[in-house]
């Protein structure tokens, strides 16, 4: 599990590039300097009480990406995977991307996960 070392009476809201680190920090516990390219699988999900885009909306507005969707049609979330690595700016400017591209369309840009890969 991850521990944030931000906690909420801090007033720090943790960056979208932060919160990434925290992911590449487990990473690198397990001998990944996350520079590989893996499956990387990324999660968003309606906010609740907003007036959230529909879903199939918000998938064609990610038509540009190079993704693969794979939720079921009976979940009110977006799962979508593809192949990269996670270590880059590059990637970080990706994941604010999508934070800032669910936020507009009212929905809640969860996070990433992604296999370790060691070279073994």
């Amino acid at each position: 599990m991850i521990k944030w070392p931000w906690g909420k009476k801090s007033g720090h809201a943790p960056t979208r590039s932060e919160k990434n680190e925290l992911v590449r920090v487990q990473l690198r516990k397990h001998g990944d300097d996350g520079k590989k390219a893996r499956h990387v699988i990324h999660f968003a999900y309606p906010v609740e009480g907003s007036n959230a885009q529909p879903k199939a909306d918000v998938k064609l507005s990610l038509s540009d990406l190079d993704v693969r969707f794979t939720e079921t049609d009976d979940s009110d979330g977006i799962v979508f995977e593809h192949e990269r690595e996670v270590a880059s700016a590059g990637f970080d400017d990706l994941t604010a991307d999508l934070l800032e591209r669910f936020s507009k369309a009212g929905w809640h840009y969860d996070g990433w996960e992604c296999a370790v890969e060691t070279g073994d």
